[in-house]
């Protein structure tokens, strides 16, 4: 349960970085259009919120690999600041205003909903509901430091956001 105890610290601190980034904001900062036409910091909040909110394992098998040997490709990936990814239209953000209340207690649900999930649970065994674009088949782990990362990405680009909406 060693791993279990690793990925939760790992997911608690990735969303307490969104939360922390999220702690000053108004409003009007939240649902400010960056210069660029990109996401406002809402929208980047609602796109982690959709991507984050659970892992496909409703089918998972035992498998012949190391349970974490997609992690360094996860964080290539997405810890690429200078790649820009066309998203699923599953996890776009569905509105362009957003509450700043409601937008932390849904981190709040899915950091622990997640946490919760996965407490007691075997992560080695390899989730066959679902594939990854260019990857395959992941381990609950590997799921769940995708999730990790992906956010960390997501965080990355909240903090270039408010440079310019809260300047």
């Amino acid at each position: 349960m060693e791993i279990n105890q690793h990925i939760s610290r790992a997911i608690s601190e990735v969303f307490d970085q969104v939360l922390k980034q999220l702690q000053d904001l108004d409003e009007h900062r939240l649902n400010q259009q960056p210069a660029d036409g990109g996401w406002s910091i809402g929208q980047t909040v609602e796109h982690i919120l959709r991507s984050s909110s659970g892992i496909p394992d409703q089918k998972v098998q035992v498998f012949n690999r190391a349970y974490d040997e997609q992690v360094p490709a996860l964080k290539q990936l997405f810890l690429d600041l200078n790649s820009k990814y066309q998203s699923d239209s599953f996890f776009l953000p569905k509105q362009e205003h957003y509450e700043i209340n409601d937008l932390k207690n849904r981190i709040i649900a899915n950091k622990t909903k997640l946490i919760v999930d996965i407490k007691d649970k075997d992560l080695t065994l390899l989730c066959m509901d679902r594939e990854f674009p260019q990857l395959g088949y992941l381990t609950r782990f590997e799921w769940l430091m995708g999730i990790c990362t992906h956010t960390q990405r997501h965080v990355y680009q909240i903090e270039r956001i408010r440079k310019e909406v809260v300047a």
